[in-house]
């Protein structure tokens, strides 16, 4: 049906400013689909949990989406930016997939140089040549630390070296040697959060300390490392102590060294407690624990353990492999989300830079992010990359961003291993003891952050009538305890999955 401005055709007559009215009306009625009673109840319910829960002082977006009728459902501070924490390794781990694919392998070799003699003497070098793995430690071999090196130099045994008379050098080059992130904080880098990234790294690229009482009850306390190796040194200064109340103790790495301080005081009747502590200089780790390894094997090593410098750059030519092993870029983005491990992460990101910019660095990384936030639509002014894990405070996103990405990854080919890769409420990772109740158990799945200041919750809600919302949840400028913060991010995704 045609609508007639001219006056000459009287059985349609509309007046030219009553049709501007109806069609305005008209458009913003379409446009604001989700404007409907059903999502004014949602509306409502979302505001006054805020009205009731929102910590004070505090700042917080929110936004949800609903995957599943791929419309908007609710804004809150959507447009602004906010400290997202450990919500980043939704963003690294999502590139990932993207652009590596699900199928990608990080690949660690053994190489020799030089000729091996009839009687076992290699004389020359061995090589092992990094690919930014970070799941050479016990994670995925029932907790025995040392068992991929261990097979590395059952192999050069089985190959009839017996004595190696050069070096064992670590090739990490396919990674630049910033270790640590210039904006991550000064005062927490023995912490395991804060472990430097490497090209070749060994063990989380930290140190296990276990700590336990000394027979004395007032002298030192006993203390164990695993793996047992000399890259590290340790000045014991924790006393045993039978007084409870007195029970407080301390480690810590002296900054660009390898000598980790242990003070304070530790309870007579104290169960044994396990430390972990980051380690100064990760591929010279890695060599040096395997040189410790082939010695103990009775494989004899004259040189020294090393990383590679430029005249091996020069000496390429002429290398035999060994040995290679593997592991998958799969399990890597499950131990970064479920966990929320920071180092995987970042030895994530860097490798994004390798393989796909050939520049293994976090800037490097962070460029191939900021291409797909921009194949995803997504302006710079929405965002601010700075590390691939979140504990840079610099990183800000806005929750509309992050929504935009959860949508786009539920729907991606490879959504099953990033949906598998997040907490699961009641059930596992960081989300173990939280939404633990029926109903809502097992259906949030999310990705949780936590800096000084921020806590955040991003992910998905399975509604009871299984529709699929995505949502973030960004609580900044946080004073104190992080408790209310958490409350209000739970009783927001506990609504979520009743409110229809």
């Amino acid at each position: 049906m045609k609508l007639l401005l001219s006056t000459k055709h009287t059985a349609y007559k509309i007046p030219c400013f009553l049709l501007v009215v109806f069609l305005f009306f008209h458009i913003i009625c379409l446009e604001n689909i989700w404007s409907t009673p059903e999502n004014e109840k949602l509306k409502a319910g979302i505001d006054a949990i805020l009205q009731k829960y929102k910590p004070k002082g505090t700042h917080v977006g929110i936004s949800v989406f609903s995957v599943s009728r791929n419309k908007s459902l609710y804004k809150s501070n959507s447009d602004k930016q906010f400290v997202v924490a450990s919500n980043m390794k939704l963003f690294t781990t999502a590139t990932a997939l993207v652009y590596l694919g699900a199928g990608f392998e990080y690949k660690t070799e053994i190489l020799y140089r030089g000729d091996i003699s009839a009687d076992g003497k290699l004389d020359g070098d061995i090589i092992i040549k990094g690919s930014g793995d970070p799941n050479i430690s016990g994670r995925f071999f029932d907790g025995n630390v040392t068992a991929v090196p261990a097979y590395w130099a059952d192999k050069i045994k089985e190959h009839g070296i017996q004595v190696i008379n050069g070096d064992i050098i670590a090739d990490d080059s396919i990674f630049d040697r910033e270790f640590v992130h210039s904006n991550w904080p000064k005062d927490q880098l023995s912490k395991w959060y804060c472990a430097p990234v490497g090209g070749l790294s060994f063990n989380d690229n930290c140190v296990d300390i276990m700590v336990r009482p000394g027979r004395n009850p007032v002298g030192l306390t006993s203390v164990e490392i695993e793996p047992e190796t000399s890259y590290v040194k340790i000045i014991n200064r924790c006393k045993t102590t039978t007084l409870k109340s007195k029970h407080s103790y301390s480690l810590y790495r002296k900054p660009f060294t390898n000598q980790i301080n242990i003070r304070g005081n530790f309870w007579s009747k104290a169960g044994p407690t396990k430390e972990y502590i980051t380690i100064h200089n990760p591929p010279l780790y890695m060599a040096t624990v395997f040189k410790e390894i082939l010695e103990g094997k009775n494989i004899r090593v004259m040189g020294a353990a090393r990383v590679i410098d430029e005249t091996d750059f020069n000496a390429r030519h002429g290398l035999n492999r060994l040995v290679i092993t593997t592991s998958s870029l799969r399990q890597s983005i499950t131990v970064a989300n479920k966990r929320s491990q920071g180092f995987y992460a970042e030895q994530i990101l860097k490798t994004l830079g390798a393989i796909i910019n050939n520049e293994g660095s976090f800037s490097g990384g962070l460029d191939v992010m900021k291409d797909f936030l921009a194949k995803l639509g997504i302006p710079e002014d929405q965002y601010q990359l700075d590390d691939g894990s979140g504990l840079s405070k610099k990183n800000k996103l806005t929750p509309d961003t992050i929504t935009t990405l959860l949508n786009y990854m539920y729907n991606h080919k490879n959504a099953g291993i990033f949906l598998k890769s997040l907490p699961i409420s009641g059930t596992d990772g960081t989300l173990k003891k939280r939404l633990k109740d029926e109903p809502y158990k097992s259906r949030v799945m999310a990705k949780t952050g936590y800096v000084y200041g921020a806590r955040t919750l991003s992910g998905y809600v399975k509604t009871l009538d299984d529709e699929i919302i995505a949502f973030s949840i960004l609580v900044n400028k946080i004073k104190g305890g992080t408790w209310q913060a958490k409350r209000l991010q739970d009783v927001i995704c506990r609504f979520l999955v009743t409110y229809n």
